[in-house]
């Protein structure tokens, strides 16, 4: 078993800590676990981040000991194209998307340990759940397993598909993955706010930066996304409405709507469910967009083919749709809104109208 198995592995089981002891530390209201269940998320991040640099210096060196790198890089392959290979595959990306997680949580945890304790609580078992998920996925499916020993040990490998030999290939995919995972920050603080029956604007406040840098990357990944079908497909166009194109869009929409109204919240103490509703829906389209690459269910130049991950990602995305759905129902009263629209002409409505046009087009 590799050093980098071991750390996935190790990962893992810290999350699966992370969670009970942020539930423990919550319910009882002793510090003290909350505080090891934050301190377990920085392990987290230290422990993706070494798997990340273990397999990034593997497709640099051309370690062919590795499937994933025979499968995506060559001897061949010029050193730009390694350097970007590693998220090239399916199992790789999965490595990337509970990296960024993981350093993501670590930096909003920080710096709000002093502040929102009780969110904060709730909120680091609700991170620690979704790595929880996609540690999980590594760890039992061979399909995302990023270091999974290739056999025999070619000589030369299979060099990176001729398609993603693009610029775009450096800056595309992270930046769409941050945008995914980013909006996991806000969603989780979310959660814990309902749970704690903390629904005013505070949440919004501690998670503002993480809601805005998520759309930017999201953005910038999408905008990346576009020129490259430009110039490698030749549709004649800036988007070829390819399946997971569009699933990469509907967040867009559905984080643009969430970044209007929440000001709206800040200001005059309404759009309370719109809000948490918002946040809600963009994160299950984020990991629905991460499901539909990865399932095989869908025919795609994006897509990696058939899978066995469909079953749990389906699972993981109905628990969550359920559960937050449940949670917002029963927290009805404690979100109704402070004030009324003054009118239909009023700066709220037109924010209210500029929602609905966005989750329109989503939709």
């Amino acid at each position: 078993m590799t050093f980098g198995r071991v750390c996935i592995l190790t990962a893992f089981a810290v999350a699966l800590y992370v969670v009970g002891a942020g539930i423990y530390g919550a319910r009882t209201g002793k510090r003290e676990w909350s505080v090891s269940a934050r301190r377990g998320m920085y392990v987290i991040a230290a422990l993706t981040i070494t798997s990340f640099a273990i397999l990034e210096y593997a497709y640099v060196t051309s370690d062919f000991a590795f499937s994933l790198v025979a499968t995506n890089s060559s001897t061949t392959t010029p050193l730009f194209y390694r350097l970007t290979a590693i998220w090239s595959s399916q199992a790789s990306s999965m490595l990337l998307w509970v990296t960024v997680l993981a350093i993501l949580s670590g930096l909003v945890l920080r710096a709000t340990r002093d502040s929102h304790r009780e969110v904060g609580a709730w909120a680091t078992a609700v991170l620690g759940a979704i790595a929880s998920f996609f540690l999980a996925l590594m760890v039992f499916y061979p399909d995302a397993n990023p270091f999974l020993a290739a056999s025999p040990v070619p000589i030369e490998g299979n060099a990176l598909q001729p398609l993603l030999r693009h610029p775009s290939m450096m800056f595309h995919p992270p930046a769409l993955y941050t945008g995914y995972v980013g909006f996991s920050i806000p969603f989780a603080f979310a959660i814990g706010a309902l749970i704690t029956r903390r629904v005013d604007a505070s949440w919004i406040r501690s998670t503002r930066v993480f809601a805005l840098m998520a759309w930017t990357f999201l953005s910038i990944g999408l905008v990346l996304g576009a020129r490259w079908s430009y110039t490698e497909l030749g549709w004649g166009g800036y988007w070829g409405w390819d399946p997971v194109e569009n699933a990469a869009l509907l967040p867009w929409l559905t984080g643009t709507a969430f970044l209007h109204s929440i000001m709206v919240q800040e200001r005059r103490g309404m759009l309370k469910v719109w809000n948490v509703s918002l946040i809600t829906a963009t994160f299950v389209l984020s990991v629905l967009g991460t499901f539909l690459v990865r399932s095989g269910i869908l025919e795609s130049i994006h897509a990696f083919g058939a899978s066995t991950l469909a079953v749990p990602f389906l699972f993981f995305i109905s628990t969550v749709i359920l559960g937050s759905v449940a949670l917002i129902v029963m927290r009805l009263p404690d979100l109704r809104s402070a004030h009324r629209l003054d009118s239909l002409f009023s700066r709220e409505a037109m924010f209210l109208l500029n929602n609905l046009l966005f989750v329109a087009l989503a939709c």
